[in-house]
């Protein structure tokens, strides 16, 4: 007979690819500095402390999938991508972005862009994804006030009517407020996050910058957070 310890390991190694799935996922959409390693080690985290509460027999993945993703964001706020020093260079960009737009004619190129903001490529792209893990994290945020993921979502495989309509009323309106999206708004977020294509690929994809791209998601963000705040 297997010692808890054991028990857990076990589980641990059965739950591992989805932990290192969801953090791939989330990784892909930040900045450089962070290390995949340290996502997949708070996702492990997560499951280590869900597991006691665990019951197989109500489909545990989905409410593992939940844990996991609240603890890696969690982690990604201590990071702090919504810095005063952050928001003041979104601002820099945003501004000389519309001044070299309206100073051309047509949308300025990644390089025409670096170089009149006086930056280093590096440093440049590194901003444009803290910017966008900011905006992910305060949009994320919104399913969090005031309640957990487990109240959000249910794990049990059997809704209760309460629970269904609820969960029914949310998926309506999420679906509404992304149709109230401009057409680019709603290809970019399709190409980013439901195709995973790279920003910089989809800036090649619509012949616009990569700011421009980021700025696009940003507006999109914004626009399903305010249409949604009063949703929860």
């Amino acid at each position: 007979m297997l010692s808890k310890e054991e028990k857990d390991k076990e589980a641990i190694l059965k739950y591992l690819p989805l932990v290192k799935s969801i953090a791939y996922r989330i990784y892909k959409h930040l900045p450089d500095a962070v290390d995949l390693n340290d996502l997949i080690g708070y996702g492990i985290l997560a499951v280590m402390e869900a597991l006691p509460k665990l019951d197989e027999s109500k489909n545990p993945e989905a409410y593992l999938r939940l844990r996991i993703k609240g603890a890696i964001y969690d982690y990604l706020r201590s990071l702090d991508f919504g810095s005063k020093s952050l928001r003041k260079r979104e601002k820099e960009i945003k501004a000389k972005l519309e001044e070299l737009t309206n100073q051309l004619g047509r949308e300025p190129t990644d390089e025409e862009l670096i170089k009149a903001l006086g930056y280093r490529p590096d440093e440049f792209y590194s901003d444009l994804q803290k910017i966008s893990a900011s905006y992910l994290l305060s949009l994320d945020d919104l399913f969090k006030e005031g309640r957990s993921y487990e109240e959000v979502f249910s794990s049990s495989v059997e809704e209760s009517p309460e629970e269904h309509v609820i969960k029914q009323n949310l998926r309506e309106k999420i679906l509404k407020a992304i149709e109230d999206l401009d057409q680019r708004e709603k290809l970019v977020l399709q190409l980013i996050f439901y195709e995973e294509i790279p920003a910089k690929e989809v800036a090649k994809l619509l012949k616009v910058s990569t700011a421009r791209v980021s700025q696009i998601k940003e507006s999109a963000l914004s626009k399903l957070r305010e249409k949604l705040k009063d949703m929860v």
